[in-house]
């Protein structure tokens, strides 16, 4: 079961007062949830891969904390009753603003068609007097990003940050140079789809966090009935928006 899925079993039964979560307790929150998927009791949805809470081989942040702190921080600016002062009628699940984090590069967690998008990635270079030019790191690197001349060395036009060349490396030549966050933003799916478009990257949390409050700052601003971020963007213009997010 997914994990958004085990949440959601878990408070349908926890605002029943019941403590376990059963066969009968999850058929009979399945039931109610299949009947409420297109309404929406919250306005937002934060959410992460698998890699978040398991020790998936590709994870390279663990963000946890990181999407508590970005759920608090939707809280805290009233999204769910902001978004009801601007639908009409019922707040539906297409209306919720959605933040979604991956682990690493491979995105399993849908990012790009998040209003907020966010995975983590590497930054390496390398060790030259640790390599001895065996080149797995090379054989490993899919994107073609680490390449072999007596030495390997890496092209960071083309290197996505996901740590494969690292991990192949039995001389440990590949090295970290920093662990960080990409923010891609105005994805959405519907009648008018978009992929979300990269828009910075951030080196700590707490820049995340930064970003994302400005972002709501701007979405807030422009916001007509209720629109997703993307509709915005395609709106007004991804260059124009961004000057409002970094003016």
């Amino acid at each position: 079961v997914r994990k958004k899925v085990k949440k959601e079993v878990e408070e349908y039964l926890r605002a029943k007062g019941r403590g376990i979560v059963d066969l009968e307790g999850l058929l009979e929150a399945k039931q109610a949830l299949i009947e409420n998927v297109s309404g929406a009791e919250k306005g937002y949805e934060v959410s992460g891969c698998f890699g978040t809470t398991s020790s998936c081989p590709n994870a390279i942040t663990c963000s946890e904390e990181l999407l508590n702190e970005i759920e608090e921080l939707l809280k805290k600016e009233e999204i769910t009753e902001f978004l009801k002062t601007q639908v009409k009628g019922k707040l539906k699940a297409h209306h919720k603003f959605k933040v979604l984090l991956a682990e690493c590069p491979n995105a399993c967690s849908q990012i790009y068609i998040a209003d907020v998008g966010i995975h983590g990635f590497m930054e390496v270079c390398v060790n030259e007097e640790r390599c001895t030019g065996c080149g797995l790191c090379e054989t490993a690197c899919e994107e073609g990003a680490v390449l072999l001349k007596e030495k390997a060395f890496v092209k960071k036009e083309k290197c996505i940050g996901c740590g494969d060349s690292l991990k192949a490396c039995p001389e440990e030549a590949i090295q970290v140079v920093e662990k960080a966050y990409k923010i891609y933003l105005g994805g959405k799916l519907g009648r008018h789809p978009r992929l979300a478009s990269y828009f910075t990257t951030c080196s700590s949390e707490k820049e995340v966090l930064e970003v994302i409050r400005k972002v709501l700052e701007i979405y807030k601003e422009l916001n007509l009935k209720g629109e997703r971020l993307g509709s915005i963007i395609q709106r007004v213009g991804w260059e124009e928006f961004r000057k409002k997010i970094f003016s």
